[in-house]
């Protein structure tokens, strides 16, 4: 289920889990509806610090949704992702005849991060 550049198994620091999605506009409930059903497997895992799925203002967008998940490490967000309902409730989505969802995931760390009256140099 891993691809190749979406596991940080190594990595001990912080990592934030983005993933776009592709939902056709007539399937976005019910792919909202999968969706929190895999998050709240998530949300009780030890190491998850927090998530959040955006949602394109525009209709015409190619990735209609955007789901953002900060993890306390890499190492932690795949242990999670071993958790075999966590597992099961991919495979729903993944599998479910009615939902035509593309995902696009990747794990990544920050480099910069910048608050309100932060100078760059």
């Amino acid at each position: 289920m891993t691809a190749p550049g979406h596991t940080a198994a190594g990595v001990r620091t912080p990592v934030t889990l983005i993933n776009a999605f592709s939902v056709p506009m007539t399937q976005q409930d019910r792919f909202l509806s999968r969706w929190k059903d895999n998050a709240r497997l998530m949300a009780s895992a030890p190491g998850f610090v927090g998530a959040r799925m955006l949602r394109a203002v525009s209709d015409q967008a190619e990735l209609t949704f955007i789901n953002v998940a900060e993890w306390e490490s890499g190492a932690a967000l795949d242990q999670a992702r071993r958790n075999p309902e966590w597992l099961a409730s991919i495979q729903r989505l993944i599998n479910d005849p009615e939902l035509d969802a593309k995902a696009r995931p990747m794990v990544y760390q920050s480099v910069i991060d910048v608050t309100p009256g932060d100078e760059l140099p």
